[in-house]
């Protein structure tokens, strides 16, 4: 299995603003994780859910972690076009993410757009 992201090219990596500063190579827990994922994309226009699916620690020497979310938002053709309608209508996008040891996400994308890359 690819790990996400293997050729994707960070230039700074994205911290939310209210992120811890510690040691970037303190242990967290899955729970720790899976809270910043959710912050991280709650964050992105549009979202109205999100429920992270996957985490795995791919470098426990660096504590870097990937994970794997669906992203709720409004359908855009409705939204687009207008349509009157009784309950909002929902995509569900899911979204890979790679995050460093301070638990910062330095690379995320729709998970259709990281799957060909080897």
């Amino acid at each position: 299995m690819t790990n996400i992201l293997d050729s994707v090219t960070i230039a700074q990596p994205v911290r939310p603003a209210n992120a811890p500063r510690g040691d970037p190579l303190a242990a967290h827990t899955i729970e720790d994780v899976g809270n910043a994922v959710v912050e991280f994309l709650k964050k992105q226009p549009n979202v109205t859910g999100v429920n992270v699916t996957k985490l795995a620690q791919i470098d426990p020497e660096t504590g870097q972690w990937e994970a794997e979310a669906d992203v709720y938002v409004p359908n855009a053709t409705i939204q687009a076009l207008g349509l009157p309608v009784r309950k909002k209508v929902l995509d569900c996008q899911t979204y890979l993410l790679r995050l460093d040891g301070g638990l910062n996400v330095i690379a995320y994308g729709l998970r259709e757009s990281v799957e060909g890359r080897t």
